[in-house]
Formats: C-alpha cells, structure tokens, sequence
C-alpha cells in the first residue's frame, strides 16, 4: 500500500474507533512468496477484497480504500476488484471506494446513521433509498 493510502486507511481506522464501530482490515496486498501465498489461497484468501470491512446492523459494508488525488492521478480499482465488488453486491452486501476521511464520514452518515434513525428492513438493497 502506497504511504499516502496508508496514511488515509490508518485515519479511517481512528474514526472508526472513534465511533465504536465494528470492523476489521483484511490484509490482502503486499508481496509473499509462493509457499505463503499458496497457504493463503487455501486458507481463504481472496484477491479484490476490500481493505476494510464494517458490519452495523447484521450489515455488510466493504471499504476500498485508495489513493487520492495529489502530484498523481488517485487510485484505480483493478479488474479483480470490481469483479469481487460485483460478488459482493450480488450476495446483498454493500462496497464503496474512499480516498478520504471525508468520504468515509459520509457514507457513515449517508449508510449507518439514517439507516438506524429511519430504516426498518428494505427487502432487497437495504441502502438502496438511503
């Protein structure tokens, strides 16, 4: 991971420690060798993961974190991402790309906070008319 993507995932990790809210890194990037890597596969690992995931209200909601936009272009998902992404949101989950801290302020407002003030369960996409 990229420092500067570093730098906004460990931020988004303080705000969701802030707010008590469950989640948890899934650390799939990064160089191993075959012998690693291969464990791993059989293990579970999947490519195209989302680097965050947050459960609130027996909810799946997947982080993507990226680069934002600085001397370089920001970060791109790769074709393995937007495949997994598609699986995700199949099975009724739900994933967003962030590049900010502020981007994640508002899917917590926009996802967490007016599905627990307003929502009861919508059969489908439960953020769908959030």
């Amino acid at each position: 991971m990229a420092d500067v993507e570093h730098q906004v995932q460990k931020a988004i990790c303080d705000l969701l420690d802030l707010h008590n809210i469950c989640y948890w890194a899934v650390p799939n990037g990064g160089s191993r060798n075959l012998k690693t890597g291969t464990k791993l596969k059989r293990e579970g690992v999947k490519p195209g993961v989302p680097d965050l995931t947050i459960v609130h209200s027996g909810r799946y909601i997947g982080l993507e974190v990226k680069k934002p936009k600085t001397n370089s272009p920001k970060g791109r998902l790769s074709k393995v991402q937007v495949e997994f992404h598609k699986r995700i949101r199949a099975a009724g989950g739900h994933v967003e790309v962030v590049y900010s801290l502020e981007d994640v302020i508002e899917v917590i407002n926009r996802l967490m906070i007016s599905v627990d003030k307003e929502y009861k369960f919508i059969e489908d996409q439960w953020w769908a008319k959030v």
